[in-house]
């Protein structure tokens, strides 16, 4: 599925196409506690979400988005309230193509 690549954050070093989606999911904490963030963008190897409370770099979590397992991922970068998280385990590409599906950005180029 075609996409753009958003911001100029590590954008030179991706091997995959990220897709600007529009998700309310929740991110757990290994052994820690829940807190519902949204994701902004997504591509098979990671995903960008906005997130209210801080969360250190390298810490694994756990994604869960509405109708699907958790998916563990690692906090790459963050920048203010946005962070920057990797896969454990790449997405497959069916799964990836039905959550960008489902869940297109709302955002409105001009």
């Amino acid at each position: 599925m075609a996409g753009d690549v958003f911001g100029s954050r590590g954008s030179e070093h991706r091997a995959c196409t990220r897709n600007g989606v529009s998700i309310t999911a929740s991110v757990r904490e290994h052994g820690g506690g829940r807190q519902q963030v949204e994701v902004v963008d997504l591509s098979q190897a990671g995903f960008r979400m906005r997130a209210g409370s801080f969360i250190a770099p390298d810490r694994i979590t756990f994604l869960t988005l509405p109708g699907y397992n958790p998916l563990e991922a690692r906090i790459a970068w963050h920048e203010n309230e946005y962070y920057g998280c990797e896969f454990v385990q790449r997405l497959h590409a069916a799964v990836y193509d039905d959550i960008v599906r489902r869940y297109p950005s709302l955002n409105v180029r001009s």
